[in-house]
């Protein structure tokens, strides 16, 4: 006895349960014998088309319930084991033929978009990478652009009402101001003895060198020296304690930034060549102004400072001047002898070099 696959047609044996050749269930098939099968094959084709024929006609046309109890007594053919058993597997299940048009679409699917979407694609690709964010600007720089800008309205508004702090400044105007007026002295008197120096032997060009660089540098502790005793004497002896020193020092350079201008239109006097004997006049009378206005400004401060302690200002005043001869004295005692010492030994240096 056998079992005939209804799907390959392979002979099992009577008990198998599943193809051995392709794994189809042979749950409802009947075993049979060889001859039996042999004899229940069509003889020719056309046979076998009618028996389908009639099987099918028969299967539409009789309840499922008398077809599967005829099953069980009557042998079944290959074909209609076939159309009764289905695999119990999705991977085994025979897929319905479809129309050319939707097996067309499915492998174009699978393959994935037409090429002709590729060019959009790299399109937006360049696109995307066109479009990269902008950079950031440089903190350090937008920071110096704003404060340049502050301290140009500060000088401006200086120039307009010297006499009238009409609102509050960076703390650090003042001490620049004091910066750019050194600075633009030293060069400017740099440039001025450049070509004589330049002339001169070595030793003696570094030695007016290091003297000159020595005077800058005493020009500025005097300066703040001078800010520093009007500072006192209006903070401790009138009791005016509303600003800091370094916003006192804004305020005072405020009333004397005229000798910023001063300054700088000489030191471009000399770096065009334009300085002669009428130059040198007009030169020496802008210092002279620049100057007279640093002193009159501290004078200012301490006269419109709001005594609290019922200090007179005059006297003030007097104590201010006793502590400014006291600064200078100091100061040219152990600067100005050194530059003295510096200018001594510069003059030894030339003797030498002409072998006096």
């Amino acid at each position: 006895m056998f079992k005939i696959c209804p799907n390959c047609g392979a002979h099992n044996t009577a008990t198998a349960k599943f193809c051995t050749r392709c794994g189809t269930s042979l749950a409802g098939v009947v075993a049979t014998a060889e001859t039996a099968v042999q004899s229940a094959q069509p003889t020719s084709e056309n046979e076998a088309s009618t028996a389908n024929t009639a099987a099918v006609s028969e299967q539409s046309s009789v309840p499922s319930s008398l077809t599967s109890s005829s099953a069980q007594n009557q042998p079944v053919t290959p074909q209609q084991a076939q159309s009764q058993v289905t695999p119990p597997d999705n991977s085994q299940q025979q897929v319905s033929p479809q129309p050319a048009d939707t097996q067309t679409q499915s492998q174009q699917t699978a393959q994935g978009p037409a090429p002709t979407a590729q060019p959009y694609q790299q399109a937006d690709q360049t696109q995307q990478q066109a479009q990269t964010p902008p950079e950031e600007p440089n903190p350090t720089v937008e920071a110096t652009k704003k404060y340049a800008g502050s301290y140009w309205r500060y000088l401006v508004d200086s120039i307009k009402h010297p006499a009238t702090v009409t609102r509050p400044y960076h703390q650090y105007f003042g001490l620049t101001s004091l910066a750019i007026t050194i600075v633009s002295l030293a060069l400017t008197i740099a440039l001025m003895t450049g070509s004589a120096v330049s002339s001169l032997p070595g030793a003696i060009a570094s030695n007016v060198l290091m003297t000159f660089l020595k005077l800058v540098f005493l020009v500025a502790v005097l300066m703040i020296a001078v800010v520093a005793v009007y500072y006192l004497v209006v903070n401790g002896m009138l009791g005016d304690r509303r600003r800091s020193f370094l916003t006192f020092t804004t305020e005072y350079a405020f009333h004397c930034n005229w000798m910023v201008f001063f300054s700088v239109f000489t030191l471009l006097m000399q770096m065009l060549g334009m300085i002669n004997i009428g130059s040198i006049f007009l030169i020496w009378l802008l210092l002279s102004l620049g100057s007279g206005l640093f002193v009159i400004s501290g004078t200012y401060m301490l006269f419109t400072a709001q005594s609290t302690n019922r200090f007179d200002k005059i006297y003030a005043y007097l104590i201010v001047g006793i502590l400014l001869v006291i600064v200078f004295l100091i100061i040219m005692t152990f600067g100005l002898s050194s530059i003295l010492g510096g200018i001594g030994q510069g003059i030894n240096d030339f003797g030498r070099s002409f072998n006096f």
